[in-house]
């Protein structure tokens, strides 16, 4: 049986820089085009379903957005990988709040325009979310 002996410091530090660089070269993977355009869409749709008096609506765009990213990651190798770009993440975050917003105002009766107007916020700070996203990832 082999002995596998200590690594010396500067072997460390090699190994150690080699799992930083794969996993950054892993959350870095560039995303099919369409996925941004479809993506912004969604989360739209999703604040959209604020006006509508069915949770199954809500449920069913909720499903619909994670089923389009988990498959799109699987087909990239890359699931569960967050990218490493904070403007494009800060812009998704945006993004979300917008949609909880627009559930938290929302209401089927009531008028239409503060959720349309937070729905439209989605999709635009998704977008430009998508422009860093997509500026990062294609050098």
């Amino acid at each position: 049986m082999e002995s596998i002996g200590e690594p010396t410091p500067a072997e460390a530090r090699t190994a150690l820089d080699d799992i930083d660089r794969v996993q950054r070269a892993v959350r870095d993977t560039p995303w099919p085009v369409w996925l941004y355009p479809v993506n912004a869409a969604l989360l739209a749709m999703f604040a959209l379903t604020a006006l509508l008096d069915s949770r199954l609506a809500f449920l069913g765009v909720a499903a619909v957005i994670i089923a389009v990213n988990v498959v799109t990651g699987y087909r990239m190798g890359t699931p569960w990988a967050l990218p490493t770009d904070r403007g494009f993440l800060t812009c998704v975050a945006l993004s979300g709040l917008s949609v909880a917003l627009a559930q938290a105002v929302g209401d089927p009766s009531g008028p239409a325009w503060p959720v349309v107007l937070l729905a439209a916020a989605a999709a635009s700070i998704y977008s430009i979310g998508s422009i860093l996203h997509y500026r990062s990832t294609r050098r």
